[in-house]
């Protein structure tokens, strides 16, 4: 995976992108990365940056899915970029099969993924991102296995 982990502070959007950017050119396998913070944390500006990190040239080009939900991409990897903000019972998890997309082989960033609950996949990236007050941000990136005791 080649995925550095451990936690940082940013100051920026553009630090928060950068951090998203670097992991996405680490990155040597596919991978899913499930994000977790506040609404208006970054969650989608890290998104951004892994998605830049894997090749998207422009990062206009990458679009928040809150309302389409899912955002496809083919660059290094096939993207899935899920939002699931708007979705409130598991039953709307399902109508988005999203355990398909789970079994994925690709790069699958799902923001809000506290959401998931019970769901989560066995391997995955946790990122959980906070408010520092202002533009700073403590972002925590780590290996996830709800399996492990």
């Amino acid at each position: 995976m080649s995925l550095v982990f451990g936690t940082a502070v940013t100051h920026s959007r553009e630090e928060t992108f950068q951090l998203g950017y670097s992991a996405g050119q680490s990155l040597t396998a596919p991978c899913i990365f499930l994000l977790e913070g506040d609404l208006g944390v970054g969650k989608t500006v890290f998104a951004k940056g892994l998605i830049c990190g894997l090749g998207c040239p422009e990062p206009d080009d990458v679009t928040s899915p809150s309302f389409t939900l899912i955002n496809e991409y083919q660059y290094r990897f096939h993207v899935f970029h899920v939002d699931l903000y708007r979705l409130e019972t598991l039953e709307d998890l399902h109508s988005l099969d999203l355990d398909d997309i789970l079994s994925e082989t690709a790069v699958i960033i799902v923001e809000w993924a506290e959401k998931l609950k019970e769901l989560y996949p066995r391997k995955a990236v946790q990122v959980s991102l906070e408010d520092l007050g202002g533009d700073d941000r403590r972002i925590e990136i780590r290996p996830l296995d709800p399996g492990a005791p």
